[in-house]
């Protein structure tokens, strides 16, 4: 739920605005009555004019002024303090949800549409509080008064300037759904923008490869006109209110003069009286038009608040208080019954503690949602996850995360540099420490060939790091403290057949229990235990010796691997003889031991 801009915490910034709006309406009432006492004095003759008159006049009018100039000063200062309050506790409700959402099911949603909710949408939140419900309050104060107390200097002229505050009110309520409806819409379009162009920088590479600099451009324009058309439509909406407006703080001087000018002809006020009322309409047309663009903040907060809302409606994984944090200590794991979507169907599988277990299957096996699953990354839709009798879902999500090392390529390194995303699981972790993962996983070599060695930024998902390089960090700050379980979903996927000693090396070293998903068969067979899955379902579990050697699944699997591997080699050394009639053995070498 969105917090409140009438919070306790923002409560006194409140009573200054009301303080404002009344002081800015005394000092216009009091511009207005100074005004009708020298025009009387000056023009009408009904006093000598001398300095005991004329001086506290002009002094009265030029205190008048500096205070209302002060106060619009003073109101601009609070209502930013109330806005960047107000959004500093919105942003903090949506970072926090948007950490205990599932990472799978943020996956599903547009990266245009998340960037919107963090920058668009925390703008008009803001907008409408510092810009429109602060102005709303002082604004509505300042003119509600000042045309009550005109109401008290003469009855026609303040129901004649309130009636039209009151005509220019239902003008602008009839016009707000047209600009509500212009702001969605415009919305809408910026988030297709955004969600656009936010791909195309992450997908640069591919982009270029392709050939596709023109097509991608000519998309994006597209959808900038998009933008563009919505936008200029909106600015109509807007336009009208506006001119509501305007036109209502013109139509109050201009209505306040004709009626004045009946008054005075039938006896009924003095021509200063209305100079004074024209002069207080005068000194509210600022506050006119700041209240013609409430409704424009007011569409546009409504909007982000929809948008956050539905944000917010997205299910976190369960972290209850006070619920106790795991206790790891061999480290069995138990899958049961587990259901998930349709990646999952019914499968139970179980890990002795200590145990390296090779999770194999064909693409679109499962492999990855069961890894996320131990890892509590999400929660399956039934069965349950156990860590040493332990329903992960029972537990407190830090400690399950602390207990667990997850490494893979859905997992990316940080901007920042070699050290911190090493660290990043363990940010205390002692230096020691980071020296044993960093000697495993050939850490030393990597900071070797950059600018900075370990203080180098590696870039945005560690852009500046090639991907084996980038495998490496990741290996390594999933291995970082030893934890309890360490998870390697296809971490290897990017190193050559050399630098895939790193995951043998890091699960010798590991001790406890490792969950490996893996196409290498020489890793597959230094395995304890070995998990075949297909289609969502368990398709076979056992030694890497029973498995390996039988005509299940797994062997099957890793015959067509081989055969595979086989062809490939056969077709380079085709193309190495067709060259110089002789076999370079690099050039036909495989790149896995597998």
């Amino acid at each position: 739920m969105l917090p409140r801009p009438l919070a306790r915490s923002r409560l006194k910034l409140f009573v200054i605005l009301v303080m404002i709006g009344v002081g800015q309406a005394v000092a216009a009432i009091t511009i207005g009555l100074l005004v009708q006492r020298g025009f009387d004095v000056l023009v009408a003759g009904t006093s000598p004019i001398t300095a005991s008159v004329a001086l506290p006049i002009a002094g009265g009018l030029a205190l008048g002024v500096l205070l209302t100039a002060v106060l619009r000063g003073v109101e601009r200062l609070v209502a930013e303090l109330l806005g960047q309050s107000y959004i500093l506790e919105v942003r903090e409700v949506l970072f926090t949800h948007l950490t205990q959402v599932p990472a799978r099911e943020l996956g599903q949603r547009s990266r245009g549409s998340m960037l919107m909710r963090f920058v668009g949408d925390l703008t008009a939140l803001k907008s409408w509080v510092s810009l429109g419900l602060a102005r709303l309050l002082v604004g509505g104060l300042a003119v509600g008064l000042s045309t009550a107390l005109l109401m008290f200097i003469n009855v026609s002229l303040g129901l004649t300037v309130g009636g039209v505050l009151v005509l220019g009110g239902l003008a602008t309520w009839a016009v707000s759904p047209r600009l509500l409806r212009k702001t969605r819409h415009a919305r809408r379009r910026q988030s297709r923008l955004t969600g656009e162009v936010t791909e195309r920088l992450m997908q640069i590479a591919v982009l270029q490869a392709s050939g596709q600099e023109r097509r991608e451009g000519k998309r994006v324009k597209r959808k900038s006109s998009d933008v563009a058309d919505a936008m200029v439509s909106r600015a109509g909406a807007t336009g009208v209110t506006r001119a509501v407006a305007e036109g209502t703080a013109a139509l109050a001087a201009v209505a306040a003069l004709l009626v004045g000018a009946i008054e005075v002809q039938a006896g009924r006020t003095t021509a200063g009286t209305v100079v004074a009322a024209v002069s207080i309409a005068g000194l509210l047309a600022g506050h006119l038009r700041d209240l013609g663009r409430v409704a424009e903040y007011a569409a546009g907060a409504r909007v982000a608040r929809e948008a956050a809302t539905r944000f917010l409606n997205m299910s976190p994984l369960p972290d209850a208080p006070a619920a106790p944090a795991i206790d790891v200590g061999g480290g069995e794991i138990w899958v049961n019954d587990v259901v998930l979507g349709q990646a999952l169907k019914g499968v139970t599988l179980q890990a002795r503690g200590g145990q390296t277990v090779a999770v194999v299957g064909p693409n679109g096996a499962g492999k990855s949602t069961l890894m996320a699953l131990v890892a509590r990354m999400v929660d399956p839709d039934l069965g349950q996850v156990c860590i040493d009798g332990q329903d992960l879902r029972t537990r407190s999500l830090s400690s399950v995360r602390k207990a667990i090392g997850l490494a893979g390529p859905d997992l990316p390194l940080l901007r920042g540099s070699m050290d911190r995303n090493v660290r990043y699981r363990l940010p205390r972790c002692d230096d020691e420490e980071v020296a044993r993962v960093a000697e495993l996983c050939e850490l030393h070599s990597v900071a070797a060939q950059l600018p900075d060695g370990w203080r180098s930024d590696v870039g945005e998902g560690g852009s500046r790091l090639s991907a084996g390089q980038r495998a490496r960090l990741t290996i390594a700050r999933a291995a970082l403290g030893r934890p309890a379980v360490l998870v390697l979903d296809e971490a290897e996927a990017h190193l050559d057949r050399d630098a895939a000693a790193v995951v043998d090396r890091v699960l010798a070293d590991h001790g406890g229990t490792a969950l490996v998903v893996t196409h290498r068969r020489g890793l597959v067979e230094r395995a304890d235990t070995v998990w075949c899955l297909a289609a969502g379902r368990v398709a076979e579990v056992g030694t890497p010796q029973q498995l390996l050697s039988g005509d299940g699944p797994t062997a099957r699997l890793f015959a067509e691997s081989a055969a595979q591997s086989a062809f490939a080699v056969g077709q380079v050394a085709h193309e190495a003889h067709a060259d110089d009639g002789s076999v370079d053995p690099q050039r036909v070498a495989p790149r896995d031991g597998g």
